[in-house]
């Protein structure tokens, strides 16, 4: 059997059999071959199956953002990229779409968002290419704004007016647990939505978080306060959850209820996640090394609890400038006999002309002999 060996569309050498015996009909094979892989290079889209953006985005959401723990959000992007390029066959989507997509949604959400979605939708051409409909990325290299890091903190008086709020709330009677325990506990929302009572050792003072974010699993110890609020939890359990809607089953998403308790507490600019900024910059104000808040945290990188998990309280500030200022009252108060200089003591010349300092070997040998 005879081998034809070519470089295809992509440029990738490959052996293509031709599965006779005679030359001839091989040769002939390769010009075929060759005519086809030309046509491909300059016709791409004739080689693949022509997809509208919005018929294609139902598979990529079963095979692949399934598997994924944030699910929930790829299907809310997704809504929104099929809002856009929905009727667009995949193929003729185009950088210039999808630049004007990014710059479109840019006046709409913040930077966070609009990374997220063009995130995912490098994704999906990606995806689109695997699976063999399209040739190149539309969306590779697109630069993503950067982003700033969120600094919002909550000082003793705003926790205050959030949990007496949250004790308010006639339909979200968990929302002062559930705000409390995580304050002083730092975990992610669906983190503590899905923690379980067999998750929590009230003799060892510790929770567990199983298949946390990366599907790594951690221990956090617990506070006084955080255990004694679980606890009385124990008494209203309904099913394995800790915290969990009427029929024992855990919350999907608590934005709703949090808001509405933000609202009434006449707050701004509060998120939930903004809880564990308030933990992890309450941990480094006590001293905790950061060693042991990145593995409370659960976080890879230390760089990452420094950077966007840790503010500094504008109260705090104000008290290290005070040291600052305590410090400088020691050597600020002095006399005023500090480096004075004497006009009557003349000044050294280290530069110009004088007497003795000459390069005249005759000058210098007759004042060397007075001298003697």
């Amino acid at each position: 059997m005879h081998y034809v060996r070519l470089r295809d569309e992509h440029n990738k050498r490959r052996l293509f059999p031709h599965g006779h015996p005679s030359i001839k009909l091989a040769e002939q094979y390769e010009i075929k071959l060759k005519n086809e892989i030309a046509e491909k290079k300059m016709f791409p889209e004739r080689s693949f199956i022509q997809i509208k953006f919005k018929d294609f985005i139902p598979d990529y959401l079963k095979k692949h953002a399934s598997r994924k723990r944030s699910e929930r959000d790829y299907i809310s992007v997704c809504k929104k990229l099929v809002k856009y390029f929905g009727d667009s066959l995949l193929h003729q989507i185009t950088r210039y779409h999808i630049e004007s997509y990014q710059s479109d949604r840019s006046g709409q959400v913040g930077v966070c968002m609009v990374n997220r979605e063009i995130n995912i939708l490098k994704g999906v051409f990606s995806k689109a290419i695997q699976w063999g409909f399209l040739r190149d990325n539309p969306a590779k290299g697109i630069k993503l704004d950067k982003e700033k890091p969120r600094g919002r903190y909550l000082p003793m008086d705003e926790r205050k007016q959030l949990i007496d709020a949250c004790s308010k709330l006639p339909k979200a009677h968990y929302m002062k647990s559930l705000v409390i325990s995580d304050m002083q506990s730092g975990l992610r929302k669906k983190e503590i939505l899905n923690l379980k009572l067999k998750h929590i050792d009230f003799d060892a003072n510790k929770l567990w978080v199983e298949d946390g974010k990366g599907g790594k699993s951690r221990a956090v110890p617990l506070t006084d306060t955080v255990r004694d609020e679980l606890f009385l939890l124990q008494d209203k359990k309904r099913g394995e959850y800790v915290f969990h809607d009427s029929y024992g089953r855990p919350f999907k998403d608590i934005k709703k209820a949090f808001n509405l308790a933000v609202k009434m507490a006449g707050l701004k600019d509060v998120r939930f996640h903004d809880l564990r900024r308030v933990f992890a910059t309450d941990c480094v104000l006590m001293g905790v090394s950061p060693n042991v808040l990145q593995k409370w945290m659960g976080h890879e990188l230390i760089t990452t609890t420094n950077k966007y998990y840790v503010a500094t309280p504008e109260s705090f500030e104000q008290d290290e400038i005070k040291k600052l200022e305590k410090f400088s009252g020691t050597y600020m108060d002095t006399s005023e006999e500090v480096s004075t200089v004497k006009t009557s003591q003349p000044l050294e010349n280290n530069g110009g002309p004088c007497r003795i300092r000459t390069y005249d070997p005759l000058i210098k040998s007759q004042l060397l002999y007075q001298l003697s």
